[in-house]
């Protein structure tokens, strides 16, 4: 009986362990000893994880990451089409619009991912064109790019390109095709000037890449050589030139000089095209820049150009600066090597003014102080430390730090008030927007705040209550237009030009990609590829071709 007694307890014993090993405690009973019901232990809750990419494809993607019992704060990685990776963290600047870009969260054993589809849609100054199954469909103003009828007559389109007055589309067979202004319009390919109804340099065949300008088109093809099409205004004179023109455009030995462009800029009248050799070819309005001749031998090892409203800015490899044109951009108000200029890594443009930042961080502006008020940064020099971005207005600029500090400088008249007002909240900032005359910036907490022209938007205080949870800025040069992570949207700005979006309120709520045309309309693409046009019907505000019914964002 001892025995058996004995054996009943040892087997009690491993019954324990049993049940304890996979989660079940039990209570076991001896003679004369009480027992007790069975008590569960619930395994640990898995983790779980959820993404949701807002922004538009070519500026700033944010990732909206929820969580559940994570054991670390989720990462979020960003991938190309190839799997190659782009980025890391919940913002990423995308630099690669037109290839579809996957954002994974993880945490733990958790992941979640979202695709996004290329970028498909294109802004000129006053018109949208979406490019949808190798065909184009575009409205706005109807003589610079919105012309319905003849985007969609354009079929096997690979690509599109915006200029400021039109669209230009790259088709499978390597040739293009142009539409909007007659600056840049080609219906035919092959038509070189000065064939009748011709604007082209050459034949637009054998395509490889595409740079546009303000006004025109510039084409590097399969075999090294370039062609071009389009005008450059007569600032002086007021009278535009056709690009091909014999004195100052690109006449046959100025054409014979561009071989391995890299990349263009312009100004209101000229145009520079930057050499892989670190050369520098420059055409157009001669007062506009479009006259280099004084620098030339200055414009060796190049390796940026810019062009504001008169004047270009080259940066060269050894880090010093050159300007030419009106004179603005220049300290002396004329075409120099700035004597100030050293170490330089990147340039900026306003209006009339330029800015630089350094190797180390420091900012500086720079051009004719005694005229342009942007141009003096000297009081702000101990300020314009750890520069990470610059942005601008046509009149002033704001330099972002890398400790989420704001620092802006010109146009008292407009900006002085309202920026000392709020100087103190531009702190934590993620991202700056601008439109034509004022500032906003979006801070990491999800508000917004705004300084300069109280009209074209410096003054947001009527939605300030709105204006939480903010994931994405937009602008054109009249308005914001702020999009929310629970996909709803709030504007303010100039009414007419986009700043009221009372109309369409009702349909703003799954919103997850804002675009702008720079004379002011809006574009808003839902999560489900539905999508919203508000503000100036001739800017693509209006209502869009009944052809196009989906706008994709997710891939």
């Amino acid at each position: 009986m001892k025995q058996s007694k004995a054996n009943g307890s040892i087997h009690r014993k491993y019954l324990a362990s049993a049940l304890i090993s996979i989660g079940v405690s039990y209570g076991l009973s001896g003679c004369g000893g009480g027992s007790s019901a069975p008590a569960v232990v619930a395994p640990p809750t898995p983790p779980t994880v959820s993404i949701d990419v807002f922004g538009a494809r070519g500026a700033l993607l944010t990732a909206v990451v929820s969580s559940t019992d994570c054991a670390t704060t989720p990462t979020v990685s960003w991938q190309n089409s190839s799997g190659v990776a782009v980025g890391s963290g919940t913002s990423i600047q995308d630099t690669q619009p037109n290839s579809i870009l996957t954002a994974t969260a993880s945490c733990s054993s958790a992941t979640a991912s979202q695709k996004l589809a290329a970028n498909s849609v294109h802004t000129a100054l006053s018109a949208f064109a979406v490019l949808q199954n190798g065909s184009a469909v575009a409205w706005g103003n109807p003589v610079w790019g919105g012309q319905t009828s003849t985007a969609a007559a354009i079929t096997g389109i690979s690509q599109l390109y915006a200029s400021e007055r039109g669209f230009a589309a790259l088709l499978s067979d390597n040739t293009m095709k142009a539409w909007g202004s007659s600056y840049v319009a080609v219906t035919d390919p092959n038509l070189v000037y000065p064939a009748t109804g011709a604007i082209a340099t050459s034949p637009l065949t054998n395509i490889a890449t595409v740079m546009p300008g303000r006004l025109a088109y510039f084409v590097t093809k399969k075999d090294g050589s370039i062609a071009a099409w389009g005008n450059f205004r007569g600032v002086t004179d007021g009278v535009d030139g056709y690009i091909g023109d014999a004195k100052t455009g690109l006449n046959p030995v100025t054409l014979a000089l561009l071989t391995d462009v890299k990349a263009q800029a312009s100004t209101e009248g000229a145009y520079a095209l930057l050499k892989g050799d670190g050369t520098v070819v420059t055409f157009g309005d001669q007062d506009a820049g479009g006259n280099s001749s004084a620098v030339q031998p200055l414009l060796v090892g190049v390796t940026q150009i810019v062009g504001n409203n008169f004047d270009f800015v080259a940066l060269r490899k050894d880090g010093k600066v050159v300007t030419w044109g009106y004179g603005y951009a220049a300290q002396s108000g004329d075409a120099e090597i700035n004597p100030t200029l050293a170490d330089i890594s990147k340039l900026y443009v306003s209006g009339n003014a330029a800015a630089a930042v350094s190797n180390t961080g420091a900012a500086f502006a720079f051009g004719f102080t005694p005229q342009i008020e942007a141009a003096d940064s000297s009081s702000l020099t101990a300020s314009l430390t750890n520069v990470s971005n610059i942005y601008s207005t046509q009149t002033a600029f704001a330099a972002l730090r890398t400790d989420g500090t704001v620092i802006s400088w010109g146009d008292l008249p407009r900006m002085g008030n309202s920026l000392n007002a709020v100087q103190s909240s531009l702190t934590n900032v993620k991202s700056v927007q601008a439109t034509e005359y004022a500032f906003a910036a979006l801070k990491g907490d999800g508000t917004v705040i705004s300084w300069g022209d109280p009209e074209l938007g410096g003054d947001s205080s009527a939605v300030k209550a709105q204006l939480t949870n903010v994931v994405a800025l937009s602008a054109n040069k009249y308005a914001f237009a702020a999009l929310k992570s629970d996909g709803s949207v709030v504007t303010w700005g100039m009414k007419t030009k986009g700043g009221d979006s009372s109309a369409v309120a009702a349909k703003l709520t799954n919103v997850r990609a804002i675009y702008a045309t720079a004379y002011g309309a809006f574009l808003a693409v839902n999560k489900d590829g539905s999508f919203v046009t508000w503000g100036d019907q001739w800017a693509g505000g209006g209502t869009a071709p009944a052809t196009l019914t989906k706008i994709p964002y997710l891939g």
